[in-house]
């Protein structure tokens, strides 16, 4: 998750951040309320043509130059529509997804802070830490690690992911983690050496301290097979990342759950009773007829939208196939297994690499170009931007919600 930037970006950042830290005597978790965007400025450049529907938007920015075993301190912004900052927050690594959620009337915040010095299998320098859930003064409330499990064999130090986290109540959410293992039944097929290791999404829904359920990538054999990258498991130099889920949606419907796999380009469901996956979208063993225009690569922030009848995808792209992103609608019969209605936005923005996220809004879509260091507001019908925030950082993800 790493590109450079211009050191002087990065050093007048953390002269920001570190200011911040000094002003803060009794702790790195208080939360300032400021009157003008000087901070936000300071990030972005700010254009904007109309004026765009009134919110707040969540960010994290950080230095994707910085790897992920390296410490640096991260940074929680909460803005109105226009970029004011309202509230910001320092954290003592960098930090991840910063998200809302109103439950039973009570507004709680999630982020995932990197831990450097947390275990992360070889040569696999990706960000992972613990999640926090805080309070509407974004006052952390607690703090999230690995929930061990007889039938899971942790790493010590082992750390959540960053890629999602989903907050179900105080004492039920579901995390995410990249776990290192070593399986055993790769297809023989595929040539696997005898001592190859992997990086599997484990996801465990977590109630009360007690790990309701769980599901371990390495269980479907599938997954093998039909990876798109990071899958020669000939090569015992590196864990193979032939899955790479970034990111998990609880379909109100039934219940289950969305998940997008990067290495695959596929989206799946799986059940959350049974494990099993009900369906899988794109990638090479689609259950859904695709045309050419429908197929997505490197896809991220698979969502549900439109009363939840339409699945909503952050379509990454790949820079030596298709270099620009994408916005996807993908409206799904999902007993019949059909695509009944497809659209799709290109991106008037530079190509992202990495990450990114897309909120449907009215008639506009709220964007963050994750890698491409920018966040953008703009109608979907005519194209016009009607807000535009490019930067010098980049987001994992950034959300927009009402006031």
């Amino acid at each position: 998750m790493t590109k450079p930037i211009y050191l002087l970006v990065s050093l007048f950042f953390y002269s920001i951040i570190f200011m911040t830290v000094s002003s803060c005597k009794k702790s790195t978790k208080e939360v300032s309320t400021v009157n003008t965007d000087t901070l936000t400025q300071s990030i972005y450049t700010i254009d904007s043509t109309s004026s765009p529907t009134k919110g707040i938007i969540l960010a994290a920015p950080y230095d994707s130059s910085i790897p992920a075993n390296v410490a640096a301190q991260g940074l929680l912004l909460i803005m109105d529509q226009s970029g004011r900052v309202l509230q910001k927050l320092v954290t003592p690594g960098e930090a991840f997804c910063f998200n809302r959620w109103i439950i039973n009337g009570q507004t709680r915040y999630t982020y995932c802070v990197n831990n450097p010095t947390a275990f992360r299998p070889p040569l696999f320098i990706e960000p992972a830490g613990y999640w926090v859930i805080a309070d509407s003064n974004l006052n952390t409330l607690q703090e999230i690690n690995v929930t061990p499990t007889p039938s899971e064999v942790f790493q010590p130090g082992q750390a959540l992911d960053v890629h999602d986290f989903i907050l179900i109540s105080d004492s039920d959410y579901i995390t995410l983690t990249g776990n290192w293992e070593h399986p055993t039944n790769i297809p023989a097929r595929l040539s696997p050496a005898p001592n190859i290791s992997v990086v599997t999404p484990v996801i465990e829904e977590v109630r009360n301290g007690v790990v309701v359920w769980s599901w371990d990538g390495t269980s479907d054999t599938t997954f093998y097979a039909t990876s798109v990258t990071s899958n020669n498991f000939t090569d015992t130099s590196l864990a193979v990342d032939y899955i790479h889920m970034n990111s998990m949606f609880i379909d109100p419907t039934d219940n289950n759950l969305i998940c997008s796999m990067r290495s695959q380009n596929q989206v799946m469901k799986l059940n959350r009773t049974t494990g099993q996956v009900m369906w899988r979208l794109g990638g090479s063993n689609s259950d859904f007829p695709m045309t050419p225009d429908m197929v997505f690569i490197g896809q991220h922030d698979a969502t549900l939208t439109d009363s939840n009848q339409t699945l909503l995808l952050f379509d990454d792209g790949l820079d030596t196939v298709r270099p620009y992103s994408r916005i996807c609608e993908f409206h799904l019969d999902q007993v019949n297994k059909v695509v009944t209605s497809f659209k799709y936005f290109n991106i008037p923005e530079p190509f992202t690499d990495l990450t990114g996220s897309v909120q449907k809004i009215g008639d506009d879509y709220f964007i963050d170009g994750g890698t491409a260091e920018y966040m953008l507001d703009i109608n979907y019908n005519t194209g016009q931007k009607v807000i535009e925030f490019k930067g010098s950082m980049a987001n994992y993800r950034a959300y927009k919600y009402p006031n």
